[in-house]
């Protein structure tokens, strides 16, 4: 007998959050669905910028903790939500003030 298909929606939306890395750089926050779970996040692109100074694990990880968000091995900002939060436009901003400061703390490492 075989197993009944399940069907996962999905949905991605990229907020331009009002904030820039540098004049021509804005700071972008993807929001992915996937069933009733939402991933907020910053792919990265503070760490991409500003590249991989020497101590920039340890800084990050405590730029990031100061904000009460979660990062990953690599570095991507994020936190995860459910859909139907009202905070979900907090969140995206929360996420995209996290990864300015993630940028401009790596900046400062060079």
């Amino acid at each position: 007998m075989d197993a009944p298909e399940r069907t996962i929606e999905r949905d991605e939306v990229v907020v331009d959050t009002g904030l820039t890395y540098t004049e021509r750089e804005p700071v972008l926050v993807r929001m992915r669905r996937r069933g009733r779970r939402i991933e907020l996040r910053d792919d990265g692109r503070a760490l991409e910028l500003a590249g991989r100074p020497a101590g920039s694990r340890e800084r990050a990880t405590r730029v990031v903790d100061a904000y009460d968000l979660n990062i990953t091995r690599t570095r991507v900002v994020f936190v995860p939500g459910v859909e139907g939060r009202a905070d979900r436009e907090w969140l995206a901003g929360r996420v995209a003030e996290t990864s300015f400061a993630l940028y401009d703390a790596l900046l400062e490492l060079e």
